[in-house]
């Protein structure tokens, strides 16, 4: 069986206390979990047939949101009150489960206690966490997945658009050295813009056209109308958090042409902290530094099954009608650009001007949830 834990490797995982970030998410029981916490009281009153992304279960088998859009249900004073019966799903938070063509194990960088040294192994934790999963699962996992895959593929072959991981991969590789420069991002935009059909184009005539490519005009505008139409929902508890060096719960919410900056509190609540007029907010200068740490999180979303998933899907939005590689470069350039504006906005509440290493790494926590997040075929299980 193929597992691909290159992620883990290199990197360590030591939970902070006081963080919590992991119980802002909402478990959904297995059906051995659920069995357990159907038998006792305290348990079942965590239960709750409502999840936050709009289903209605048959039984309640997910765990209740405080207030709805809080912490836990099971989370008091930012300790866990079960957590010897912690569910898998909270068990192996930072680190997910993907299935597409393989397995692959993903890690959550917007989770603090990821490290690049010190700590424990998360390869090693990697394989107890596969070893946990019963091989028939995997199995029956990856034979539903593969299929998925296969029918995407033959729609693309279909509508002649195809273009095979492999390659896709390789020519995005060579792209890397662009998000290094301040147009980069800018000239990848343009250049999937125009919806090029690349089709057999050798790499070297594709390189050269993004090259001769100008940059797309106003990438401001574009990226905070955006982010402002992201952060502009009724249902609060779809706003993505990102937890601040102080372990603050940080939400961004944007209404009447602001962006309102908010601390989430255990139960739900929200205490209004700062309010930002949306216009105010733009792309800041990058250092070197910064610009380097760009490009080694767009080399990892590249390695990423769920991001190559997640353009599939926008391939299948879409209706197959443009090259599978102009929308695999057009949605990393998008990634890379809202990346950009995440890490501007933390620098303008820093009240600096310029985003260097440190701010572009927190750039980067408060929005790897939000990519791992967003639509992909396959499944995390």
């Amino acid at each position: 069986m193929m597992v691909d834990m290159s992620e883990l490797d290199g990197k360590s995982f030591a939970c902070i206390d006081g963080c919590g970030m992991c119980c802002l998410c909402q478990p959904e029981l297995s059906d051995e979990e659920l069995k357990l916490f159907e038998t006792d009281e305290f348990l079942r009153s965590g239960l709750t047939r409502e999840h936050l992304d709009g289903r209605r279960s048959a039984r309640p088998n997910a765990i209740k949101l405080q207030g709805g859009r809080g912490a836990c249900h099971f989370l008091k004073n930012r300790r866990c009150t079960i957590n010897e019966l912690k569910p898998k799903f909270c068990r192996q938070f930072p680190v997910h489960v993907h299935v597409l063509r393989r397995i692959q194990l993903n890690v959550n960088l917007s989770c603090r206690g990821v490290r690049e040294e010190g700590g424990s192994s998360m390869r090693s934790y990697g394989k107890t966490l596969i070893s946990s999963i019963p091989e028939t699962k995997l199995y029956s996992e990856l034979e539903e997945a593969r299929k998925v895959a296969d029918e995407f593929d033959e729609r693309c072959k279909n509508a002649g658009i195809y273009q095979s991981p492999e390659r896709t991969r390789a020519v995005a590789a060579r792209l890397l050295p662009l998000f290094e420069e301040h147009d980069g991002i800018a000239k990848l935009l343009a250049f999937a813009d125009r919806e090029p059909e690349i089709g057999d184009l050798p790499d070297e005539e594709i390189m050269a056209e993004i090259a001769a490519t100008p940059p797309a005009p106003d990438t401001d505008a574009l990226v905070r109308e955006s982010n402002y139409e992201m952060f502009n929902v009724d249902d609060l508890s779809r706003l993505p958090v990102y937890v601040d060096e102080e372990l603050r719960w940080t939400v961004f919410h944007s209404r009447d042409g602001k962006i309102q900056v908010e601390i989430l509190e255990e139960d739900g609540t929200l205490r209004p902290v700062k309010s930002i007029e949306t216009d105010d907010v733009t792309l800041l200068h990058r250092t070197e530094d910064a610009r380097k740490l760009f490009s080694k999180y767009a080399e990892l979303l590249i390695s990423r099954d769920p991001f190559f998933g997640n353009v599939s899907s926008v391939c299948d939005l879409h209706g197959y009608k443009h090259d599978f590689l102009t929308v695999y470069i057009g949605v990393l350039a998008t990634t890379l650009l809202d990346l950009w504006w995440r890490a501007s906005l933390i620098t303008s509440l820093r009240e600096k001007r310029k985003i260097d290493a440190n701010l572009a790494r927190e750039g980067i926590i408060a929005f790897d949830m939000d990519c791992l997040d967003a639509p992909t075929i396959g499944a995390f299980i």
